[in-house]
């Protein structure tokens, strides 16, 4: 199972480096760790069509852990939702967790089980 860790900030810069820091203790090919912080033209601020862009571009049979930090990020994840289809809204999860702690650790258990509940999980106890 493909899955997808989406990564939600105000900052491109604070997405950016997470992913660096996923990408270099996750090494799994099924789990894509994706930085769509910051806007479109590199501004600070959030754009829920950015996570829609990138689930319309995805393969159907991937599941989207979104993991966003604070305000509007966390509102431009639930807005993002309700852009998707049906088949792609089950396949959306938005996590409740700190955006670093939680996003690390829902990678890193994305990368040895394909249990979602197990993913969802682990991710909400990181702290």
């Amino acid at each position: 199972m493909k899955k997808s860790i989406i990564l939600l900030s105000h900052s491109r810069k604070i997405t950016d480096g997470l992913k660096e820091m996923i990408d270099d203790m996750q090494q799994n090919e099924d789990v894509e760790v994706v930085s769509l912080g910051g806007t479109s033209d590199g501004g600070l601020g959030s754009e829920p069509l950015l996570v829609v862009d990138h689930v319309n571009q995805s393969a159907e049979d991937v599941e989207f852990f979104v993991f966003s930090d604070i305000g509007s990020a966390v509102l431009s994840a639930d807005m993002a939702m309700d852009f998707l289809d049906e088949s792609q809204q089950l396949r959306y999860h938005n996590i409740d967790a700190p955006l670093i702690e939680g996003a690390f650790v829902g990678a890193i258990t994305a990368g040895v089980t394909d249990d979602i509940n197990q993913i969802i999980d682990e991710a909400r106890k990181a702290k």
